[in-house]
């Protein structure tokens, strides 16, 4: 693909930071806001919200001050693999994030299936093939497809929530859940918000299509989480209000509590979520593989998509088995690894996304916002 093709607009870079996040964890929020109460929900979403933008920039730092469209595992190798070692820990590591990467896909092609196989009237391994060819054959041909397939699908999805949403309003059928809950119902909630934030592998896709420039890497970072965040809202919001039941994912309840042709509306919205999450962690995924072994583009798309079928075919537990499994993963590692790896590319020069800002104390209460989110992805709810 050539230099030109591969550029990105603010926008579509930051529908590739949303796609990364608007999938399965997005759709978990409503499920334990019940448990938290709407306003302790609502305090312990924007925390995460806030938190997670900081991470997010800092990582886009890193990627910039990297140089050559660095992924992640390049940035680390850079900034905190040395020595004699240098090369074994790059490689332990590239293995340690193929395998937390290859579940998260799974975790939407599993999500995807218990959807398309009730709907098309197929037997499960149909509904996860189709699903698997429909998302990865996108991915096939690179940045530029997917930033124009998610700035496409996230339109769609803004129209269908503000659909669900209105119709929950003339559908209200429960109360707003008020009482505070447990404490391990908070962590698990702040987990599972601090998931749904992380879009971790699609910053240095954005720093990519959008030439390393400072401001608007900013800008699309922002954006894209802040649409996440709205939907988050929405989803909970209304989900809470006209459910007939809140299921683990959200829109199977909320559709049911709506009406009969919300089922339909709310399948096409959880498949939209889904795929557009799987692209942007494929592309991804792909572009590390690529990085790392310099392996053709397309030998690299097929590493970085098909071990995620296969492990749907695994008996690995349900949808929120996965997600929970995939976030407290990603918490661990980051909590571990961004934080000192940013520490050391303060000292370059360069221009900061920061400026003067993203000192000492902010970096450790960062780090502690993902060693709490790792609690709450394994706490007993």
């Amino acid at each position: 693909m050539s230099e030109s093709k591969s550029k990105l607009t603010v926008w579509e870079s930051a529908c590739i930071i949303t796609g990364y996040g608007i999938g399965g964890g997005v759709m978990a929020m409503p499920y334990l806001a019940k448990m938290n109460g709407i306003i302790g929900a609502f305090a312990i979403l924007t925390i995460a919200f806030v938190s997670s933008i900081i991470l997010h920039l800092m990582i886009a730092e890193l990627s910039i001050k990297s140089g050559q469209d660095g992924q992640i595992i390049s940035v680390f190798s850079k900034y905190l693999f040395t020595g004699k070692k240098k090369a074994v820990m790059t490689m332990a590591f590239f293995i340690i994030m193929m395998l937390v990467l290859f579940t998260n896909l799974a975790a939407y092609i599993e999500g995807a299936q218990e959807i398309i196989s009730p709907l098309l009237g197929v037997a499960p391994i149909f509904a996860r093939l189709i699903f698997y060819v429909v998302a990865a054959s996108v991915v096939l041909f690179g940045l530029k497809a997917v930033g124009v397939s998610e700035k496409i699908a996230v339109a769609i999805i803004y129209a269908l929530i503000f659909i669900l949403s209105a119709s929950s309003f003339f559908n209200i059928s429960n109360p707003l859940p008020i009482k505070l809950g447990s404490v391990n119902a908070a962590l698990a909630y702040f987990g599972m918000a601090m998931f749904a934030f992380s879009e971790f592998f699609s910053v240095p896709q954005a720093v990519k299509g959008l030439d390393g420039d400072t401001k608007k890497i900013k800008k699309a970072v922002i954006l894209g989480m802040m649409n996440n965040y709205i939907l988050i809202i929405l989803i909970t919001v209304s989900s809470l209000l006209s459910s007939a039941e809140i299921t683990e994912v959200a829109m199977v309840g909320w559709s049911r509590g709506i009406g009969k042709w919300a089922e339909l509306v709310g399948s096409i919205f959880t498949l939209l979520a889904m795929v557009t999450t799987y692209w942007s962690i494929s592309l991804a995924l792909s572009d590390i593989v690529e990085e790392q072994t310099r392996m053709s583009k397309r030998l690299c798309w097929i590493i970085a998509t098909l071990p995620s079928l296969l492990l749907t075919l695994l008996p690995m537990g349900g949808f929120m088995e996965f997600m929970r499994l995939a976030g407290g993963l990603i918490a661990i590692i980051v909590a571990v690894m961004v934080i000192p790896a940013f520490r050391k590319c303060r000292s370059e020069e360069g221009d900061s996304i920061f400026g003067n800002g993203g000192g000492t104390v902010l970096q450790i209460v960062i780090a502690i916002m993902y060693v709490l989110m790792a609690v709450g992805n394994v706490v007993t709810i």
